[in-house]
């Protein structure tokens, strides 16, 4: 069996003692200037010859300050607790390929295969980016480069989760890891980490998918429903509503044939291998906004937003402007500086705006079309099980989500944002207030990468492996320092003398 010997250093930062040996050098240099030189009679008529005026600057006793410079070398050394580490060659370092499974059971597995054939021929080994982050073995790889199965992941894992793991499994600065995820949104929820640990390169893929889901379902009379189909790809994100029967049992959208059929307070619409399902409403949606004397300019862009969805989806919507704990509210609007009563907020879905002091910011959030600007933000520390809705082009967590209360960190007043003259608010709000349970899983819309990888890199620090032989080896250099030491001063006398 082979093993990798190395020297590595407990306390590494005892290294910069060896800039010490400046010290005999600015010594030598020193003593070498030339005693003054006083002429007498006609010597003093002569001037000195450029030869000699150039053997000043020669260095002499090289050899003494060669051995005091190595003297101080070796005790900054010792200073730094230098070990002789002898370590089994397959933990030296561990070199890995992590790819999504959305990468490696689907199509897009061939616009990759060539760079991780290459990793794999230098050494790298092939993992899946799941929690258990199993090994492809070569056989299983040769099998999904051949024949790719193009299938479609039902249940998208949250990889801002998974990357602790993987930072975990592969933690020494030797270590590398090249991470190739999608960058479809539906695999980025809730809080973004702060860092990506440096020895790990995530190399996001676009892909291409496009799905078709029930948003929401409304009767409208005893045989007729309103049925408002999301639609997504790569670029954005449409509605379409659909009048139809329940004895039809079937629409067409998108060129797509789709099913749908009831069961029970439930309608469900069936799309290939995959079933969307939403509770069905029988009677228009209650809306209540409730606002104070300060909050009035967000009222008006509010009731206009509410006016283009129901006008634009033709479901009904009906708009109050009060609201009490056993009211029909389905969604309310809280605009007031006093604290919400907890029993109004029960079996409804609340909007709360921010109340923290503003931070003035620079920059914007896109659903479809143009960016729309941000100038205010509120923020504040989120729950564990806050999660978040809306993210600014920069990070910032606009709309959060907790239990049944959404918090909006700015506003829809121009000191505030763009939003409330932009075309794109009632296709932000219409998910808020009709919103689909699995949602997340049909949002194929590609992310920027500033969007969802983490902006700052974290350093590595090696760690003493606890199955490597290691050997102290401070006073053997105390040693040889010494050692050294005699024969300098010996040679110092001798020349002396």
């Amino acid at each position: 069996m082979t093993f990798y010997l190395s020297v590595s250093f407990l306390s590494p930062y005892w290294l910069f003692a060896a800039s010490a040996i400046l010290i005999p050098i600015a010594i030598h240099l020193w003593n070498k200037r030339q005693g003054k030189t006083v002429r007498i009679g006609s010597l003093r008529w002569i001037e000195e010859s450029a030869s000699s005026r150039l053997n000043s600057i020669k260095l002499t006793q090289v050899g003494l300050l060669l051995l005091r410079c190595v003297i101080l070398l070796l005790l900054a050394a010792a200073l730094a607790e230098p070990v002789w580490m002898q370590l089994d060659p397959k933990k030296v370092s561990k070199k890995a390929v992590v790819v999504s499974p959305e990468l490696l059971y689907t199509a897009a597995l061939q616009r990759i295969k060539p760079a991780i054939d290459t990793l794999v021929k230098q050494g790298f080994t092939l993992h899946t980016y799941t929690p258990g982050m199993q090994e492809i073995t070569p056989e299983k790889w040769q099998q999904l480069s051949i024949n790719p199965a193009d299938s479609s992941i039902n249940q998208p894992q949250n990889y801002w989760r998974l990357l602790p793991l993987l930072s975990e499994k592969y933690n020494q600065p030797q270590d590398s890891v090249i991470l190739f995820t999608s960058d479809q949104q539906r695999f980025f929820a809730g809080t973004k980490p702060a860092s990506l640990p440096e020895n790990i390169t995530w190399i996001p893929v676009a892909t291409e998918t496009e799905t078709t889901w029930l948003q929401t379902a409304t009767q409208l009379n005893a045989d007729s429903l309103l049925l408002l189909i999301g639609h997504s790809s790569r670029d954005n994100i449409t509605y379409s509503s659909q009048r139809t029967t329940l004895a039809n049992k079937s629409i067409s959208s998108n060129g797509k044939q789709l099913n749908f059929n009831l069961s029970g307070d439930y309608i469900q619409l069936i799309n290939d291998q995959d079933t969307s399902q939403v509770i069905l409403q029988k009677a228009p949606f209650q809306v209540a906004i409730l606002s104070g004397k300060s909050q009035q300019p967000e009222v008006i862009y509010i009731k206009a937003a509410l006016n283009a969805i129901s006008s634009y989806t033709g479901l009904p919507i009906s708009l109050t402007e009060t609201a009490t704990a056993d009211s029909s509210a389905n969604f309310i609007f809280w605009l007031r500086s006093d604290a919400l009563p907890e029993r109004i907020k029960e079996g409804r879905n609340v909007w709360l705006q921010a109340v923290a002091k503003p931070t003035a910011v620079k920059t914007s959030v896109t659903l479809n079309t143009m960016p729309v600007k941000i100038h205010q933000v509120s923020q504040a520390a989120l729950a564990p099980n806050e999660s978040i809705k809306w993210r600014t082009a920069t990070g910032e967590a606009l709309l959060t989500k907790q239990e049944n209360v959404y918090y909006f960190w700015s506003g829809f007043a121009p000191q505030w944002s763009d939003l409330g003259q932009s075309a794109q608010l009632p296709e932000l709000l219409l998910p808020v207030l009709f919103p689909q349970p699995d949602f997340t899983k049909y949002d194929v819309r590609a992310s920027a990468e500033n969007q969802f990888m983490p902006t700052a890199r974290t350093p590595l620090q090696a760690s003493i492996n606890s199955d490597a032989k290691q050997q102290n080896l401070l006073p053997w250099f105390v040693l040889a320092a010494f050692m050294l030491f005699l024969v300098e001063r010996f040679l110092a006398i001798r020349r002396t003398t």
